[in-house]
């Protein structure tokens, strides 16, 4: 077996593809020993890699962006479980419609992250201008939840699975999916290096077929997606667990090539925010060349679509 160091930003829903790729057994059935390295926070787990400490991560195509950008850094997304936009915008008890959040504090834990890049999206769509709101940084030093659901200084907030669930139960109202957009954007993703492609592309491609794996997995098998809820969130309430499954498999399928229109867009709404001083090349940061292996030897065949 070869080890394989992977960093975790958070134990959340968002990292199910890799949690799945270890319970179901699919990495060491590629011949890697995964281990698990603490690595909080999008941000802080594309440091750990870009500095080499982890050799995969589990990211969003924004921060993959924003963080080569900072860092001189060559992350790549190598394959994707979800690329469109499935957010949901919650809003303090009082606040039911979209036009009710114009002019209000929106909260986001830093300037420039993926929530904020999903508000201009979202804006964009609605013509708003991010000028219509009172952008408030949390800051990430408690929960997110916790920073987020203070109606005191933040009015309404992007959720991400489980969040919009919990927040109902504290009286916070959905007032938008956007989902419902069908907005291309590179959601939950494999990330490695372009070091490690050079240097161990083997390596990289097994991460991948099981990476792939635990995903279908993941979305076909409501009993080991709910497990795998339980095991890895803090959260007890069955309700919120099964709305939270439901939610990330609805969002995830295709054959899981990194998403070029959904890095695009990331990289175009990063430059509008002043994050990027010019636009970058949404190939700059994907390697489609290891989906497109698996696909060619007939990996996928192996396990979709049989019983």
């Amino acid at each position: 077996m070869q080890k394989v160091k992977i960093g975790v930003a958070h134990r959340g829903a968002g990292l199910a593809p890799v949690f799945a790729a270890v319970e179901g057994g699919y990495l060491r059935e590629q011949g890697l020993e995964p281990e698990l390295v603490s690595a909080p926070g999008h941000a802080g787990a594309l440091q750990s890699l870009i500095a080499g400490e982890v050799d995969f991560i589990n990211s969003v195509g924004p921060a993959v962006i924003l963080a080569n950008a900072r860092h001189n850094g060559d992350a790549a997304v190598i394959a994707s479980a979800s690329a469109r936009s499935t957010q949901q915008i919650c809003a303090r008890p009082g606040l039911t419609s979209r036009d009710e959040l114009r002019g209000k504090r929106w909260g986001v834990t830093a300037r420039n992250d993926p929530d904020e890049c999903t508000i201009l999206m979202a804006f964009e769509r609605w013509n708003w201008s991010i000028a219509d709101v009172d952008i408030v940084v949390v800051g990430s030093d408690r929960p997110r939840l916790e920073l987020l659901l203070n109606a005191d200084n933040v009015d309404v907030a992007i959720m991400h699975a489980p969040e919009p669930f919990q927040a109902r139960k504290r009286g916070w109202n959905v007032v938008e999916d956007l989902a419902r957009m069908d907005v291309a954007m590179q959601n939950s993703c494999a990330v490695t290096t372009r070091r490690l492609l050079k240097e161990r592309p083997d390596t990289a491609l097994r991460y991948a077929r099981a990476y792939c794996k635990g995903v279908y997995r993941f979305r076909t098998d409501a009993e080991f997606g709910l497990a795998l809820l339980r095991k890895y969130l803090s959260e007890s309430d069955e309700a919120v667990l099964k709305q939270t499954w439901l939610a990330l498999a609805r969002a995830m399928g295709g054959m899981m090539f990194p998403s070029v229109e959904g890095m695009r867009n990331a990289g175009g709404l990063l430059h509008r925010l002043g994050a990027l001083t010019k636009p970058v090349s949404s190939e700059d940061a994907i390697d489609l060349e290891l989906i497109a292996t698996a696909e060619r030897e007939g990996f996928f065949e192996t396990f979709m679509g049989r019983p």
